[in-house]
């Protein structure tokens, strides 16, 4: 088996599947996933917590017994963490991601391996790239709601502007994209596409509808349309021709997923408020500004 801990929201899930994924089909073997970690409610100062969310997407995975979860799975207690570093209790091979660089190696991990960390590159699963979108297809029809939004983006020179907010706006390790980031790209666009529409989605819509002035029209995608688990905004992202993302796993991934061979994707340079290196987690092809 391969077993792939979850941890974070959704985009984070999704990396965290990708790879699990890439190597249970390279070992020939099943992947199951764990949530204990992602489930527990146990009180945790400045935690936003999460819940599942790859329960919207067609993939096939099964969900790891506690007693694996318990041995293998997070803990708070530093010098537990790094002994399993070096020391590989029972019968899973413990494997922990050591940075955000993509490590090559880690794809010759061997069955019975256990994975903990974030893998966000699409270099951990580049391999398996159909079988990846074909997992991250939704399981059930987008809500009524939203049909007549889908023929709106269809129908125009569509551009996903995601605004991520919530919880960024007081941790330290991400910080949130400001205004000039937005009207630097929407320039570009502009330079690149002929009369674009902007479709803005966030957390935080109110926010933007008084904060984000854009000269080219611009529709602001209201809470009440997200569905369950936010699934049907992510595939109304995922729909749109073109992007401008935030520092946002679930920005990244409604981008990768589009279908258009020739969209143009725009993304932060700087990622993290930090000194992490993230040059493997923005794909060669997009514009990082």
């Amino acid at each position: 088996m391969i077993v792939s801990e979850l941890i974070g929201g959704m985009g984070n899930q999704m990396f965290q599947y990708a790879i699990g994924k890439h190597l249970a089909i390279k070992n020939k073997t099943d992947l199951y996933l764990d949530t204990h970690f992602l489930l527990d409610r146990t009180h945790r100062e400045n935690f936003s917590y999460r819940d599942y969310d790859l329960s919207i997407f067609n993939i096939n995975a099964k969900i790891v017994d506690e007693s694996i979860s318990k041995k293998y799975g997070y803990t708070d207690n530093r010098i537990k963490r790094g002994l399993r570093r070096v020391i590989n209790p029972g019968q899973l091979k413990y494997i922990a991601e050591r940075n955000f660089s993509f490590t090559p190696d880690i794809l010759n991990s061997p069955n019975n391996s256990y994975l903990n960390g974030y893998w966000q590159s699409e270099k951990y699963f580049t391999n398996i790239e159909d079988a990846i979108r074909s997992d991250f297809t939704f399981k059930n029809k987008i809500g009524s709601a939203a049909d007549e939004l889908v023929q709106k983006i269809n129908g125009c020179n569509s551009v996903c502007l995601h605004v991520r907010r919530g919880d960024f706006l007081t941790n330290k390790t991400h910080g949130i994209t400001g205004i000039e980031y937005y009207l630097t790209a929407e320039k570009i666009i502009l330079e690149k596409i002929s009369n674009p529409t902007f479709f803005v989605f966030s957390d935080e819509i109110d926010w933007c509808k008084k904060n984000i002035k854009l000269p080219s029209e611009t529709h602001f995608i209201d809470k009440e349309l997200a569905g369950e688990k936010s699934r049907d905004h992510f595939e109304l992202m995922t729909i749109c021709k073109n992007f401008v993302i935030p520092n946002s796993s679930f920005g990244w991934w409604a981008a990768w997923l589009s279908k258009n061979k020739e969209k143009i994707v725009i993304a932060p340079r700087i990622w993290f408020h930090n000194s992490w290196n993230t040059n493997d987690l923005i794909p060669t092809s997009w514009i990082k500004i």
